[in-house]
């Protein structure tokens, strides 16, 4: 009876009680209640059990709070498809039902909770040596920055106001200044927590793509997971056997990607969000978490304050150029865990072990783009480790790399897997397609503009204004202090200057790293065609830290130049700068148009507006297409705008939607013509080239409308 005694287990009193008090919300339904409780639960509560149940004894809370997040992602995943395997064989048609899941839940996390380590703690206490007045300063300054930050936003939807978002950006500038001056006024312990609320308020408020300023989704990619996340949300189940049809191509692999599919059925069964607003909430807080990561990663081969500022580099960058996609803000979680787990000292063999195969299971899930690259980088770097080895030793063995054969054999197994036989090798299919194209596109080497997206990716864009031109030479000079960055540490190892000295794993990958990009660059459709323009983005998991590195070797070249000021130069001169072109505030404060929605939104005329924000009509009037037809068995024209709302609201696939023009013509039933308000009330029609909605009558002179909400509508083809 003694392995039942709850008095040392205050681990599992504690989950019981919260799943008491989920219970309660989800009975009780309360709205705001249960999609606030229950939206906090899943994210973490399932991470934290997993954390103690591997007794992982890490020291660092940045870390453990990070890994925490990870292995909770991976769990309700791999959770939704076990639901989704055994399910039906208990008789449930529905699996992934709100019942079931609550319930099996409980089933599994209790249990877990019981027998995990309760010496095995998230200690808060930090220890930080500060006066309660310098304390009270910090916590004050993080909760501005969030009562801002909900201000902000409420304003600029309100009342197109950007004076808070504008001042928020201002404040977080000064903020990074003060930590590189003074540690006494900002403590390095603060730095991973100062990076995440810097993450989180602009991802929520700036980041065109996630930012709170609209009920719908937003983005290109993010309608079709819409569409992935809806057809799993109305089954209440995930088929993976489900093969691509001719029009639903644009759908899969997409589909076959759980970060888009069982995790937001999980979370829109729970917490009762709107699907809408859980995309804009989930995958942003979840990318948030992505600076822990990789802060903790920087540390392992630099100082504190290096780290720091590698990581406020990427987060400028992935402002400016994007996060990518849904599914790759979660993917970009188990990359940096991944990297992270190469580095990390300290954990024994076989918990390395097992976090890096949660980890990878949760990559190849999530994103079959990163989870390629990553296959790329680690395998390139075993051979090159390995050949190394061989160099120095005069002895050939693959078991003498520090990139672990094992880890490239389970990542190997986790991805060919997951792959051929739960994915139905789709993803093979769709790459060995891609392969195609990349090797028909060589006939274009000497066409620049062949690279599409590639050297967009690298801030070389059109500079229409002096500022424009002046972002894209920081942006050129960020690139050059990385590369003379990595050239420095590559000839001169010793790097005790910067508190620790980069490993030589953690050098081949960087150079991995390099080659990417320059095979971004030299092939021509390689990153149309693999469908990733973030390439650069992608890379600054392991090339952030080199251009602090090369901007402090920089700075030592110049004569009498103190040591103490190198930090300070850099924020001022080069990074903070660099990070206010990024978030468009230099624009704004210039008072020249740009595409940052949150600041420029009121100089936008209606067509730029709404082609980036969904009009509610034209939502409703897609929404209404499910609801009265057989969206599966019809094809709607449409302008060239109008493909992301009927994907996502309509449920009409890809190759259902045809381009309207002014010479359409209906061939037989079933044909349909969606207009949107733009098309309706500004008279404008976007094609291969815009055309004026009246040169439209002769279309639909003969056609039935059978939808109309005063901007939408909806027009029965009659040949």
């Amino acid at each position: 009876m003694s392995a039942f005694n709850l008095k040392g287990r205050p681990f599992f009193l504690v989950i019981l009680l919260l799943h008491v008090t989920l219970y309660v919300a989800v009975l009780s339904n309360i709205s705001v209640f249960r999609s606030v409780f229950g939206f906090l639960f899943l994210l973490f509560v399932p991470g934290f059990v997993v954390f103690r149940l591997f007794r992982l004894k890490i020291v660092n809370l940045c870390e453990r709070v990070f890994f925490s997040v990870c292995l909770g992602i991976a769990f309700l995943m791999l959770f939704g498809v076990f639901l989704d395997l055994l399910g039906p064989l208990a008789g449930f048609s529905q699996p992934l039902s709100t019942g079931l899941i609550v319930v099996c839940l409980s089933l599994v996390l209790l249990p877990l909770s019981f027998f995990g380590a309760d010496d095995v703690g998230f200690n808060f206490n930090f220890n930080l040596g500060l006066t309660r007045s310098r304390l009270f300063f910090l916590v004050f300054g993080f909760v501005l920055l969030g009562v801002l930050s909900v201000y902000g936003l409420f304003v600029v939807n309100v009342y197109g106001d950007n004076f808070v978002v504008l001042l928020l950006l201002f404040l977080m500038a000064v903020v990074v200044c003060v930590a590189c001056v003074s540690e006494r006024l900002v403590p390095s312990r603060f730095y991973p927590w100062i990076l995440l609320t810097f993450c989180a308020v602009l991802v929520f408020v700036v980041s065109n793509v996630t930012a709170l300023v609209s009920n719908y989704i937003m983005g290109s990619d993010q309608w079709v997971e819409f569409l992935a996340f809806r057809t799993t949300d109305i089954l209440s189940r995930w088929i993976p056997t489900v093969a691509p049809s001719v029009n639903s191509g644009t759908l899969f692999p997409t589909y076959s990607m759980l970060s888009v599919t069982v995790l937001p059925t999980i979370f829109e069964r729970v917490t009762l969000i709107d699907g809408s607003w859980l995309f804009k909430l989930l995958y942003p807080a979840v990318a948030c978490f992505v600076v822990l990561g990789l802060y903790a990663l920087f540390r392992s081969q630099t100082d504190r304050k290096v780290a720091f500022l590698a990581v406020f580099f990427f987060v400028a960058v992935s402002i400016g150029k994007g996060f990518g996609t849904d599914k790759q803000l979660v993917a970009e979680v188990f990359l940096a865990a991944l990297l992270l787990l190469v580095f990390m000292k300290g954990l024994p063999r076989l918990k390395r072990d097992i976090l890096f195969f949660a980890c990878s299971l949760g990559l190849v899930v999530s994103h079959y783009g990163l989870a390629y690259i990553f296959m790329l980088i680690l395998v390139s770097a075993w051979t090159i480790l390995v050949f190394m080895d061989y160099v120095r030793s005069g002895s050939f063995s693959v078991l003498h790399s520090k990139v672990s054969f094992d880890w490239v054999l389970i990542y190997l197994t986790v991805l060919f897997s997951w792959y051929i036989f739960v994915n139905q090798s789709v993803a093979f299919n769709l790459l060995s397609q891609k392969y195609g194209l990349v090797a028909s596109g060589f006939s274009q080497f000497f066409n620049p503009a062949s690279r599409g997206t590639a050297l967009e990716g690298l801030g070389v864009v059109a500079t229409p204004t002096i500022l424009n031109q002046v972002s894209t030479y920081m942006f050129v000079l960020t690139e050059s202090l990385i590369i003379l960055g990595f050239v420095w540490i590559l000839l001169r190892r010793n790097t005790k200057g910067f508190g620790r000295g980069f490993s030589s794993e953690y050098v081949v990958m960087a150079a991995l790293g390099i080659a990417i990009l320059i095979l971004d660059v030299l092939v021509p459709t390689l990153a149309n065609t693999l469908q990733i323009s973030r390439y650069y983005q992608t890379t600054l998991f392991l090339l952030a830290p080199f251009a602090v590195v090369g901007g402090l070797k920089v700075l030592e070249r110049i004569p009498r130049l103190k040591s103490k000021y190198f930090f300070v130069i850099l924020m001022f001169l080069i990074f903070v700068p660099f990070f206010l072109f990024q978030t468009g505030f230099v624009y704004e404060v210039a008072g020249v148009q740009n595409d940052v929605l949150t600041l420029n939104m009121h100089r936008w005329n209606d067509l730029k507006f709404y082609d980036v924000v969904a009009d509610s009509r034209e939502v409703a009037g897609a929404a209404w297409l499910p609801e009265h037809l057989n969206v599966s068995q019809i094809t709607i024209y449409a302008d060239a705008e109008s493909n992301g709302v009927l994907t996502a609201y309509g449920l009409v696939e890809g190759g259902q939607i045809p381009l309207l023009t002014n010479v359409t013509y209906f061939s037989g039933s079933n044909q349909f013509i969606f207009l949107r308000p733009v098309n309706v009330i500004d008279g404008i029609t976007e094609g291969v080239s815009d055309f004026n909605s009246s040169s439209l009558l002769p279309v639909l002179v003969n056609q039935d409308r059978i939808y109309s909400n005063g901007g939408c509508e909806v027009y029965a083809g009659v040949p």
